[in-house]
């Protein structure tokens, strides 16, 4: 933030958004902040991976958690030219978002439930070691960290169809270029951007919103679902990470295991997803709300 920030009003606005937050009658995408409970570890295909869900009605349903918090780090589109279209290059290419509470205590007590999380991926068996969440600190300051990459490889994901890029995330055709036909936009890689408005009235209306039209310092609710992924790095079985779906992955390389009775996994295509629904009270994927 620059010298000319107000930060300590900013933190104060932030403090009494979580406490509105936890109140009842708002529908959310996700568990509030405070409130946020650990579900069920599942394994998945396509892309192979450990899922958190619920039951809901029924079905299962992916756990999500919607964050308040200040942007403090961002990489957000629209992508409009790449340096390298290399295999590598191509696969890690993401977006990003960092929030922080600057020293808001609600902020930081509601960071507990992520370490509820991280045990849940620790007990499956599967999982030896689990890298977990990094979300890193700014201005000493703890934060929460999201992403969401680009594309997936197509290998993975085969039974899945490719979502077009929307011309405010990709106007120059970069990515749709650069995925050829080894990588797709799939389900985990789509992200919503939503402007939230609270009228006199206390009606609440959620509207599209550009994603360069989010800057440093916005007030911001950003939702994430939790999933841990096949890692390279050697001695961890699964990586962890918090994805972005709504604003506001895991190496896809497998690691070789003891050889074990061959079960076929679910996939994610029945999975049932939060979702933003404009013009209302919402209950949808946002990746970022700004107020």
């Amino acid at each position: 933030m620059n010298w000319r920030y107000e930060a300590e009003n900013a933190r104060l606005r932030l403090d009494s958004f979580i406490q509105q937050s936890t109140q009842v009658g708002e529908e959310r995408s996700g568990s509030t902040f405070a409130g946020l409970k650990p579900g069920t570890v599942v394994e998945y295909s396509e892309p192979p991976c450990l899922r958190m869900i619920k039951e809901s009605d029924g079905s299962q349903e992916e756990v999500a958690v919607t964050v308040p918090g200040i942007f403090c780090d961002k990489t957000l589109p629209p992508v409009f030219g790449l340096r390298s279209h290399k295999f590598e290059h191509v696969r890690y290419l993401r977006q990003f978002v960092r929030l922080t509470g600057l020293g808001s205590n609600n902020f930081q007590d509601g960071l507990a439930g992520f370490s509820d999380i991280e045990t849940e991926f620790q007990k499956y068996p599967e999982v030896t070691k689990l890298t977990g969440f990094d979300f890193g600190v700014y201005e000493s300051e703890p934060c929460v960290a999201l992403h969401a990459r680009y594309l997936t490889e197509r290998r993975l994901v085969r039974s899945q169809r490719h979502i077009p890029f929307p011309p405010e995330i990709d106007p120059n055709h970069a990515l749709e270029d650069a995925r050829d036909w080894q990588f797709i936009r799939a389900e985990d890689n789509a992200v919503q951007y939503a402007k939230k408005t609270v009228e006199k009235d206390g009606t609440v209306r959620i509207e599209p919103l550009r994603p360069e039209d989010f800057k440093e310092g916005d007030l911001v609710e950003a939702t994430g679902a939790f999933v841990a992924y096949p890692s390279s790095k050697v001695g961890d079985t699964f990586r962890e990470a918090a994805q972005v779906k709504r604003k506001a992955t895991m190496e896809e390389a497998q690691v070789k295991k003891p050889p074990r009775k061959k079960t076929k996994m679910p996939t994610a295509m029945n999975l049932k997803r939060a979702h933003i629904s404009y013009g209302g009270v919402g209950g949808g994927r946002d990746t970022a709300m700004g107020e």
